[in-house]
């Protein structure tokens, strides 16, 4: 009999577990995500924020929801490659066919909704343009996910600034896709999340740091940035752009390093302690808000895309445009409950949208028999944090 080494790892791993267990902090994110979005859809909302003046308060969500919408699509492409053991083979392939799948298919879902001519810029498109230009990183360890994301955050408002006038020449559709959401700095986001979704999401250490990491990277960059450059404002020199301004202003959608570091910072405090108040006691009263977020967030898709048809709805009619500051507000808060109400009723499950994307995936990428039983990487490098 010849002795077998202990230390070796099988290239199919029919043990492994399989992780199907939904992450109710995630769900939850997601849908704070979804809220601050409607209030940046539905709320006028007054920048910069001022702590003494409340109605500035609004600006909080400007372009940080699109951020934390951003990081959890990231987070989703790891949960559906094998979360913090990355697919190796077959099973690799088969992932990635099924992800581009859906990234079409989010794009073209995309499209239609920018058809819908609301004054919302659609990112439905964006993110599926992205997931087919980043399969490659769907096997990359977390190091280079970091370091990739991190080269991005510095070029993001070089390229993005480059690029403005061509797009201002371009039609509403393409603007959509490229200039409100520009492709670097929202690729740095997905990665980013791609890069937490490859941790270990049920470790209270892992959520802990995450939170403790996310809230620094905010607070540093937010003061940095409001002490070289107050206010936080482009263009503020006559029109045209400093040198410091590329890198010190904080305006949302701005794509510099100080936006950048700051929003995913606080995409990151968001998902640490969404994770942190999943392990508490979830059935108790108090928890009633979570549950909802988590359940809104299970069908991000759905619901997103639905608010859009509604606001398309609201807009053409002329109901948007006879809003007050304080009619805004109701909406925003009908807009919430409606959603909650609907992801009641549809039980917390995946929502159809999401069904049938995932299903056209499956269809069209099946899983080979030999991959039925998971084929694993080792662990996608050391912890994030």
């Amino acid at each position: 009999m010849t002795a077998q080494d202990p230390n070796a790892r099988p290239a199919v791993m029919p043990t492994a577990p399989r992780p199907t267990s939904r992450l109710v902090g995630i769900d939850a994110a997601r849908g704070i995500a979804l809220f601050g979005m409607f209030a940046a859809h539905l709320v006028f909302v007054e920048e910069p924020v001022d702590w003494t003046e409340p109605t500035t308060w609004w600006s909080i969500v400007a372009g940080r929801s699109s951020v934390l919408f951003a990081t959890l699509a990231g987070v989703s492409l790891a949960l559906v490659t094998g979360r913090s053991h990355r697919f190796t083979g077959a099973a690799l392939s088969t992932a990635r066919k099924r992800v581009a799948v859906r990234g079409i298919l989010i794009f073209v879902l995309g499209i239609l909704l920018m058809l819908l001519e609301t004054p919302v810029a659609v990112i439905l498109s964006t993110y599926g343009l992205l997931f087919v230009v980043l399969l490659p990183a769907l096997s990359w360890p977390r190091r280079a996910l970091l370091l990739v994301a991190a080269g991005l955050a510095l070029v993001a408002m070089p390229i993005s600034f480059a690029s403005l006038t061509p797009l201002y020449a371009t039609g509403p559709i393409r603007q959509q896709i490229l200039l409100y959401y520009p492709l670097a700095t929202f690729a740095a986001y997905l990665l980013v999340g791609l890069a937490v979704g490859r941790s270990d999401l049920s470790s209270l250490r892992v959520l802990g740091r995450l939170l403790g990491l996310g809230f620094a990277m905010a607070l540093i960059a937010y003061s940095v940035g409001e002490a070289v450059l107050p206010g936080g404002r482009l263009y503020e020199s006559g029109g045209e752009l400093r040198l410091r301004d590329f890198v010190f202003a904080s305006e949302p959608h701005s794509s510099t390093l100080v936006d950048m570091v700051g929003s995913a910072g606080v995409a990151l405090a968001v998902i640490g302690i969404c994770g942190l108040l999943a392990r508490l006691r979830l059935a108790s009263p108090g928890m009633l808000p979570f549950r909802l977020l988590a359940r809104v967030g299970a069908m991000p898709l759905t619901i997103y895309s639905v608010h859009l048809v509604v606001i398309a709805f609201l807009f053409h009619s002329g109901f948007l445009d006879t809003l007050t500051r304080t009619g805004d507000t109701v909406v925003w808060v009908g807009f919430v409950g409606g959603s909650a109400l609907v992801a009641t009723l549809w039980g917390g499950r995946t929502g159809p949208f999401e069904r049938a994307i995932g299903g056209v995936a499956k269809r069209v990428a099946p899983a080979p028999r030999e991959v039925a039983a998971r084929q694993w990487a080792p662990p996608a490098g050391p912890p994030l944090v």
